[in-house]
């Protein structure tokens, strides 16, 4: 975790702008619900859809764990204000030093995918790609935003992105996947990558800490404490989507880059390695695979750097973590701000410094994420 909150940039003389690719609102199920579409936004304004006083119901499943920016000391910086407009944005952007800003859910809709109503997800996904593109993108700023989807109905997901692929400021697709089943690989996905094919945006997949991993491993359920969820559950998400996606020829069929957000960087190398040794044991049960799996981890897929394990106690750890994923081709510099554990610019440029000439650091920290984002 960053503690370097000055606003200062000390990038040594990097030339290519510094883009964040993972950069969160705030939302709450309060700014989503005037935008939800009848008949479900009944659903949400408690028994009496004529009382304006009632509360609003909040339907994302928690896991009931506290809420570690308490302790932390970053709960002045992520509360629920904390970015829930253009002006938010770009003074996260200040704080940051950062130039180009993927802003994308960061609040309640992570958990989109545990809501246990696929239309209702759908309607949330829609609902918060209209409060995003109202009270957030402002191009004139350098404000962008993403297309938020539900992955329960893949189908109505293609058609949200074929409705928002043409609206200005709209650079990605965003789907949260903490708690999808089955994994991304299946063929029930395909009309998402159809999609995101015909529009020429990537697919950013993202977890989420909570109540997540019910079916694998069984033993999270048995789980006490935050620490014990929240160390594991990101990069377990990934990693089983990714073997998945890989596996089953996803990027083979269609052409579309695909980023993995916020779950370090240790888990990617291990994966490389350990895909590639089971490919040349079992070719045959990879059919549709032309190249070896790690081929795909650095050509078709990329990956955010937060939370960035090792940054502050452990530098070459890192270093020998970037060297072996051949990070100058495939990582992009995110902070995950303003979450409790947010990376700051600063800090992680310094990490980097240590193994990476500038041209390698400009990939990192700027040119790639343009390159897949903006391009």
């Amino acid at each position: 975790m960053a503690t370097d909150t000055t606003s200062s940039r000390r990038f040594g003389d990097l030339e290519s702008p510094i883009v964040d690719a993972d950069f969160h609102l705030t939302e709450q199920v309060s700014d989503l619900v005037p935008y939800v579409e009848r008949p479900w936004r009944e659903l949400f304004i408690g028994h009496n859809p004529f009382d304006e006083s009632a509360e609003f119901f909040d339907p994302f499943p928690s896991a009931g764990i506290m809420e570690p920016h308490i302790t932390t000391g970053r709960a002045e910086i992520f509360s629920p204000d904390a970015v829930r407009s253009a002006d938010d944005v770009e003074a996260g952007m200040e704080l940051l030093g950062v130039d180009l800003p993927v802003v994308t859910p960061g609040a309640v809709m992570l958990s989109v995918s545990l809501v246990h109503h696929d239309e209702v997800a759908a309607a949330l996904a829609r609902a918060c790609n209209s409060f995003v593109l109202d009270r957030i993108v402002d191009e004139t700023r350098d404000v962008y935003g993403t297309i938020t989807i539900a992955g329960q109905k893949p189908r109505l997901a293609a058609d949200e992105i074929d409705d928002r692929a043409d609206e200005s400021g709209m650079i990605g697709v965003y789907l949260p996947t903490g708690g999808l089943n089955p994994p991304l690989g299946d063929e029930r996905y395909d009309p998402i990558y159809e999609a995101c094919e015909r529009a020429g945006l990537p697919l950013l997949m993202h977890g989420v800490g909570s109540g997540t991993m019910k079916s694998f491993p069984v033993q999270y359920e048995g789980f006490s404490r935050g620490m014990e969820n929240h160390v594991i559950a990101h990069p377990f998400q990934h990693m089983v989507n990714l073997v998945s996606l890989v596996v089953q020829g996803v990027p083979e069929r269609f052409d579309v880059d695909f980023v993995f957000q916020e779950a370090g960087i240790g888990w990617i190398p291990y994966l490389m390695y350990r895909l590639d040794n089971e490919y040349y044991a079992r070719r045959d049960d990879a059919p549709m695979l032309s190249r070896r799996p790690s081929e795909y981890m650095t050509d078709d897929f990329y990956y955010t750097t937060q939370p960035l394990e090792g940054s502050q106690n452990a530098p070459e750890y890192v270093c020998a973590m970037a060297r072996l994923m051949n990070a100058p081709e495939c990582l992009l510099w995110s902070s995950d701000y303003p979450h409790h554990d947010f990376d700051h610019t600063n800090e992680i440029y310094r990490v980097f410094a240590r193994e990476f000439e500038r041209p390698a650091l400009e990939r990192i920290f700027g040119t790639n994420a343009h390159e897949v984002l903006f391009e």
